[in-house]
Parts: C-alpha cells; structure tokens; sequence
C-alpha cells in the first residue's frame, strides 16, 4: 500500500510539536535559566536531567497502553489529543518564570524542574503513539522510509521556525543586551509561541490522519505488569535492538551536548549577532530539506545500515575542523560576516548528515519492531518507538547534565552580568568540538554490526504474513 502525499504531509505536520519542544529545550532553556534567570548552570541541568528520567520511564509505560488501546478512534488517535493541555501550558509556563521575582536558587530549580516533566510528560503522551502510527502506515522497506523522513522534516522544520521566530523577533539586539537572547522580557512571549506552534500541529496531525485509526496488527490486549515485562525483555533479547538501543545512546548524548552549547558557542566563541544566529537557521532548513529528499531516494539502491554509518562519520568529523582553523587563525575574524560564510559549508554539511541519520534510524527501529514482532507473535509499534523515545530522552538529557556540569568545570559565569574570560571560551570549545567528535565515532563502531538489509526484511514480512 501506497501512502499519499497528502496523508505524509499531515501525519509528518504533528511532527512540528516534538521540533518545536526539542528547539526549546537543547538550544535554549539551559541558557535562559543559567544566564538570564541565574540558576547555577549545575542545577539547571540537574533540572532537567532528573525531569527526562522521570518522563523516560513513562515512555514504555505509554506505549505499552497505546499498544493496547480499543477505542472507537483507534489506539494511538486518542492520545493525541490527551496530551495537548499538559504540553502547552507547561510549555508557556517554563519560560513564564521572571528574573525579577528574585526568587531562591531552590526556588528556581523546582519550577524549572516542574514545568520540564510536565512538558515532557504532555509530549510522551503524543509522542509515543504518533511514532508508533507512522510504523503501521506502512510496512515497506522504502516507503517506511519516505515517511519517517517526511516526520524528521517537519520536526526540523518546526524548531527551525521557533528558532528562527526567536532572533528575528523576540531577541532581536538592542544596546543594553547584545545579543538579545539576555534580554530577559521577551522570553515569555518566546514560550507562548512555542506553546501555540505545538498545539496546532497536534490537531492538524490528529483531524488529518483519522483514516489510519483502525490498525490490522494483533495485539495483547491485557494489561499487567507481567505482560508488559515480558514483551520488554523480548524486545532485549533481540540483536538488532540491542544494537540500535546502545548506538543511539552515544548519538544521543553527544547531540545533547553539542547543542545544548550551541548557543554559548555563537554568543561567546563566535560572537555572532542574534540577525547572524538568525540567518544559519536558513542553512539548517537547507540542509534538512536536502536529507529528507536524499535519504528515501537512497535507500532504494543502498542499505539503511551503509547510510548510517556515513552519515555518523561525517557527522563526527566535520563540525570539529572550523573550531581547529579558527584556534589556528585560518578563519576571518570573530563576529564578522565573512565568518558566518566561511562557517556556513561546514554547518550545511554536517546538520545534512546529522538530519539523514535521524530518518534512517527511525526507519530501522520500524524495520526492528516486525522482526520483533515476528518473535513475540504480537505487534509492539508502541512498545518499540516508546523504547526509541526513552533512549533519545534519556541520553540526550545525559548530554545536556554533561553540558551543564562542564560549564560549572570550567568556572562560566551564571546570569547576564558576567561576561566569560578567554580560558573559559577556549575550554568551552574543546568541549563542543573535539570531544563531542569523540563521542560521536563510538556509534559507528556500534552500527556497524546491525544486519537487518533489505533481504532479511523480505523474508521477515513473508513469515509475518504467512503466520
């Protein structure tokens, strides 16, 4: 069975939700609670670090409901729509909180605390279901692949335009806050579109997929402890599981910490101008766009494992070089245009790689949960995309308590009034760079070993359909 373009783009659409979340959180909620609310950048991570671990293990516990849903509007539609409320308003509220009610440290850190796990919370119960449905939409080899890419896409696309609406609009520079990002007022509205964005696609993804609510997949219908256990440590025992749950671990902790430095390294490193910051959001639209045309054109003549492992390789290697020119005065001047162009290559580059191994990842874990479900004799969409959802959370917030504690290493100055000192810029960068390169080559070491091809596939949905 063929899907649509019409049906891609409104299942894909929902994806902006989770792009708009994971903007807000890896880019710019630890530098807005460190460095303009003044929360140490210690517990500000710890903060979010211990609401990801919280909300990771809700995550299998939400797919496994999901998995065993019987309702009138299918078992992943209802969902969508439950987890609206909590996800918008606990959204608005994180980046409501104001530098002038002076609040304690303790203070500080159990609203952030607060409002990050509700969020996620709200997210997992879209979430979780949302991935799962778009593994049922089909189960072909490619066509799972188109599909996935078109979600990346839009989940690029919608933390592109969050980002985009933040230094174009909200954090625009004036002469007492350059760049506008330690301006403290905005913020709020920052968190009210945010907010907004996320709501709207969840309704546009749940009206415009309602045609897929009913799914032909067996499923358990029980629900215990022991059942949910039990297909768990199924799931454990399969190799290629095993394999992609310990590869994107690294993936997922070395992103989290690039990105959750990515704004220091523009404001402090670079020292680009919030309209520069701006005006790279263009390249990462760029570079998404190109993944997402790229990646299902190539899996129809080379295997999803092969994409992957050049993906993470060149996703390692690159973003480190700018930072070594520039240490070796081999790049124009900080702050200056001719930077920005000289960077944007390497940026393109990179993020293209970076988007591409997202879609083949999330196509694979599909490719996974037949093979798994061909052993456990019951479709576990949910279970397996809950799993995919705990890892990225779990190990993304891993890099993030990194982020945070390297910075108190470090010695970085916490609020807006204290600018960083040249060792600290500088120790900041070999953090972002070379050792985030480091952590990124352990997956391909990892992948190399994943041995679903397109044969073994074959062979699996012929068994699935004969039993």
């Amino acid at each position: 069975m063929t899907v649509k373009a019409r049906e891609k783009f409104f299942y894909a659409s929902g994806a902006v939700a989770n792009g708009v979340k994971a903007d807000g959180f890896t880019f710019f909620l630890l530098f807005f609670y460190s460095n303009v609310i003044g929360l140490t950048p210690g517990l500000a991570s710890l903060a979010i670090f211990i609401a990801l671990m919280i909300d990771a293990f809700t995550d299998p516990l939400m797919g496994a409901i999901s998995d065993r849903t019987n309702h009138r509007l299918g078992r992943r539609h209802p969902y969508f729509l439950f987890g609206i409320i909590p996800m918008g308003l606990s959204y608005f509220m994180l980046f409501s909180i104001q530098s002038s009610w002076q609040l304690s440290q303790q203070q500080l850190f159990f609203w952030m605390l607060a409002f990050t796990a509700l969020t996620r919370l709200g997210m997992t119960i879209f979430d979780v279901p949302h991935r799962s449905l778009g593994s049922e939409m089909s189960r072909s080899y490619t066509e799972r692949t188109s599909i996935f890419a078109a979600r990346e896409m839009f989940g690029w696309a919608g933390g592109l335009f969050n980002a985009f609406l933040a230094y174009t609009v909200f954090f625009k520079d004036t002469p007492e806050y350059i760049p506008g990002t330690q301006n403290p007022e905005p913020w709020i509205y920052f968190g009210m579109t945010g907010a907004g964005l996320m709501c709207i696609s969840v309704l546009v993804t749940y009206f415009g997929t309602l045609q897929y609510r009913n799914s032909s997949i067996k499923t358990e219908k029980s629900f215990d402890l022991k059942s949910i256990t039990s297909q768990i440590y199924i799931a454990l025992k399969n190799k290629s599981f095993l394999i992609f749950f310990f590869g994107y671990l690294f993936i997922a902790v070395s992103w989290g910490l690039n990105s959750s430095l990515q704004l220091y390294m523009n404001t402090y490193f670079w020292e680009f101008k919030s309209i520069m910051i701006a005006s790279f959001l263009g390249i990462y639209a760029l570079s998404t766009f190109t993944a997402f045309l790229l990646v299902p054109r190539l899996v129809l003549y080379i295997e999803k494992r092969s994409i992957l492992l050049i993906a993470i390789a060149f996703a390692a290697l690159i973003p480190p070089i700018p930072i070594i020119l520039y240490l070796n005065d081999l790049l124009p001047d900080s702050g200056s245009w001719d930077l920005f162009y000289a960077l944007a290559p390497f940026i393109y580059l990179g993020n293209t790689c970076l988007s591409s191994s997202a879609i083949v990842r999330e196509s694979m874990l599909g490719d996974i949960s037949d093979e798994v479900e061909l052993e456990s004799k019951l479709g576990q969409q949910g279970l397996m995309y809950a799993s995919s959802s705990l890892i990225g959370k779990l190990n993304t917030g891993l890099g993030i308590l990194v982020a945070g504690l390297a910075l108190e290493f470090i010695g970085f100055p916490q609020g807006s009034e204290i600018l960083p000192n040249a060792d600290q810029v500088f120790s900041l960068a070999m953090v972002q760079g070379p050792f985030v390169a480091i952590l990124m080559i352990i997956p391909f070491g990892i992948f190399s070993f994943y041995s679903i091809d397109r044969q073994k596939h074959k062979k699996i949905l012929d068994q699935l359909v004969v039993r």
